[in-house]
């Protein structure tokens, strides 16, 4: 009886810390990160803000979790696109999957690659406490934080490069170029400058460019 007691309560600590998570996502969209509100949070969940301290230490602990959510979202909708055999043909999903994630989640994109770089560092070195955290900011500028999204990048021209399809150049810096533009691409689209729909329009032009650019 204890023991059904003890795993009914670790249960819903586990569905109430996933509606926080939830309820930050949703917050988050409506009021990007400078409108964020740990307030609003626990009005959409009918608790009061100091539940929310018994699972996040605050503000930047909880959206931190929110970016490691959002980068399993971002690395399954990549992997999802890259099914195409052929290596040129898998870049261009790739890219276009990327382009799709930035345009359907424009506030947690800037929040993930543009707002809080150092969110980026911590979600994929694991170091969340505030002592850590320099010793991360610090390590932003290693050439090669990544994330599954550049290694299928990566992987592809590999595979591109072994088939005799792409130049043998170094595949970390080719597949950073072309995370580089398309991740200015998008950059455009969720700001002021271009149009989401245009974004989507070039897309297919700019993959061939930068693809055809690989190939001997």
């Amino acid at each position: 009886m204890r023991a059904n007691s003890q795993t009914r309560r670790e249960k819903q600590k586990e569905e109430l810390r996933a509606q926080i998570l939830r309820a930050a996502g949703e917050e988050f969209s409506a009021h990007g990160y400078d409108g964020f509100s740990l307030r609003r949070v626990a009005e959409r969940i009918g608790y009061s803000p100091t539940t929310i301290y018994l699972y996040f230490r605050g503000k930047d602990d909880l959206l931190l979790e929110t970016v490691r959510d959002g980068f399993a979202h971002f690395d399954a909708q990549i992997e999802r696109a890259a099914t195409h055999s052929d290596p040129s043909r898998r870049l261009c999903e790739i890219g276009l999957a990327y382009l799709r994630f930035g345009l359907e989640n424009p506030a947690l994109y800037r929040l993930m690659f543009l707002q809080r770089a150092d969110f980026f560092v911590l979600r994929l070195t694991g170091i969340g406490t505030p002592d850590e955290q320099q010793n991360a900011l610090e390590a932003q500028n290693a050439p090669h934080h990544r994330v599954a999204a550049q290694d299928f990048l990566v992987k592809t021209i590999e595979e591109g490069i072994r088939r005799g399809e792409f130049r043998a150049q170094n595949p970390i810096f080719q597949a950073d170029a072309l995370w580089a533009a398309m991740h200015g691409l998008v950059s455009l689209a969720i700001g002021p400058l271009m149009s989401p729909e245009h974004a989507q329009e070039i897309a297919p032009q700019l993959l061939e460019i930068l693809i055809d650019g690989l190939k001997p």
